[in-house]
């Protein structure tokens, strides 16, 4: 063993003296007195000397560098992989916004197998609407504030249109035996009225002149039993008056004077003789303390009753029947103006002689009145209609109508309105929600806009969910 040993550190021992002798060979030349290499035939090296290094740098001389397409392979991937997510983000928003999709749509598809299946068709909103023209007319120097009621006032199947309208402020300007003649063509009276329109062709059916601008219509009663329901009309100088449907004469007709403010209605008979009564608040302008609710009869406009006001606040709120049972009928009502307290109350109908000691207070307001009828609708699922009130002092506040408790209110910021909500279904519960409009307007930057908003309340029999508030559009306007 030793043997093999010996023999074999003597081989790497000759060999690294000839790796020696050979560089020398290539190194050295005749000239400097060595004689081997030129008895050798050796000539000058063709290349230079031989470095001889350890393991580790011949090891790292045999490494490749890598190459530039080596990184530029993985920043590709890179790149590609990003520039194919954002073309995904791109299409899904291009996508939504032409096809958008309610977020409670994909609530109901995430939470449909929790739930109980739905015993109703699913409402659906509209994608698109398409308006056709079917008659227009021009009405000339009139003016209208009037909701345009429909009604078949000619007995031809079709429904007609019926409003009132007015013509300005002209009786402060001229009297007007000189204004009728000279700007409408015709004698006095000749300051409003009510018209009915043709809903086939939009002719004139009847026009009915008065010494009143009408902004008040509800045709909702047969007052004179003829099969068609009559109009009761309310005019700002203090008419009020119930027109025969299909020939525009009146029934009876009642005018107060201008200091007179009525806002009136149509109930259920309460004098026995089956015709329809009008209900109507009143109050009187030089007066701070003149509110009235006041019973007429439907069929002469004789007066039934009439009740104070609780804390004699004048009211221009409109009374409204709000039906718990079929033994109990409410009158809501409310008092105030925009620039003094007023509330909203209610009392049973066979106590409101009894007024301001039987009267129910559900909302109360330090500052401003309550002006605006609120929408009756059940969003508690309990076969109750409740109150939805939007406030002149910017709250739209729920009351439930068989409890009296508030369900829900929510506040705008410095905003006014003279609208009721209107109440529809905007999403897909069955719980009806509310389209508000407020009136915004700041004296600094002298800037006035109106928000449209949608308020929807997710509702079962069990609990009431939380508000949601969804502002649809603004329309901004700067006086100039």
């Amino acid at each position: 063993m030793n043997l093999k040993g010996e023999i074999r550190e003597s081989i790497s021992l000759d060999e690294d003296d000839l790796s020696d002798v050979e560089d020398e060979v290539f190194i050295r030349d005749g000239k400097n007195g060595f004689k081997l290499a030129e008895e050798l035939n050796v000539k000058r090296p063709l290349m230079a000397p031989r470095r001889r290094s350890g393991k580790h740098e011949s090891g790292s001389r045999l490494k490749p560098r890598p190459s530039c397409r080596a990184w530029c392979k993985p920043c590709c991937y890179v790149f590609l992989s990003l520039s194919v997510l954002i073309g995904l983000i791109i299409l899904v928003v291009v996508l939504v916004s032409i096809y958008p999709l309610p977020l409670d749509r994909l609530k109901d598809w995430i939470v449909s197998k929790a739930n109980k299946p739905r015993n109703r068709d699913d409402r659906l909103p509209c994608s698109s609407l398409k308006i056709t023209e079917i008659w227009a007319i021009n009405l000339p120097n009139l003016t209208t504030d009037s909701p345009v009621r429909a009604i078949d006032v000619d007995n031809d199947g079709v429904e007609d249109v019926v409003f009132g309208f007015g013509t300005g402020e002209n009786d402060h300007v001229m009297p007007d035996d000189v204004f009728c003649p000279i700007f409408m063509g015709m004698p006095p009276p000749c300051n409003g009225g009510i018209i009915a329109l043709n809903g086939r062709n939009g002719d004139t059916i009847w026009k009915r002149w008065l010494n009143d601008t009408i902004f008040g219509v509800h045709c909702t009663a047969d007052v004179n039993l003829d099969g068609t329901n009559d109009c009761l009309i309310v005019g700002v100088d203090g008419t009020i008056a119930v027109i025969d449907s299909r020939t525009g004469e009146d029934v009876w007709m009642l005018n107060m004077g201008k200091m007179n403010v009525f806002v009136a209605n149509f109930i259920d008979d309460r004098n026995g003789d089956n015709i329809s009564d009008v209900i109507t608040s009143h109050s009187y302008l030089e007066d701070k303390t003149s509110g009235h609710i006041i019973l007429l009869s439907g069929k002469s406009g004789r007066e039934i009753k009439r009740v104070q006001t609780p804390n004699r606040s004048k009211t221009f709120f409109m009374p409204q029947l709000l039906k718990q049972n079929e033994s109990s009928l409410m009158v809501l009502f409310g008092t105030g103006t925009p620039n003094s307290p007023g509330n909203l109350s209610v009392v049973p109908i066979n106590d409101l002689e009894s007024l301001e000691n039987k009267s129910i207070t559900l909302y109360e307001d330090k500052f401003k009145g309550v002006l605006t009828q609120p929408a009756l609708a059940d969003i508690t699922g309990d076969g109750v209609p409740d109150i939805v009130a939007s406030m002149y002092n910017s709250t739209v506040v729920a009351i439930d109508g068989k409890s009296w408790n508030t369900i829900w209110s929510y506040t705008f910021t410095n905003g006014v309105t003279d609208m009721s909500p209107t109440p529809a279904f905007f999403n897909l519960d069955e719980v009806p929600d509310f389209l508000v409009v407020y009136q915004k307007y700041d004296s600094i930057f002298h800037y006035n806009y109106t928000e449209v908003i949608q308020l929807s309340q997710n509702a079962s029999t069990d609990e009431i969910a939380n508000l949601q508030k969804n502002r649809k559009n603004v329309i901004s306007e700067k006086p100039k």
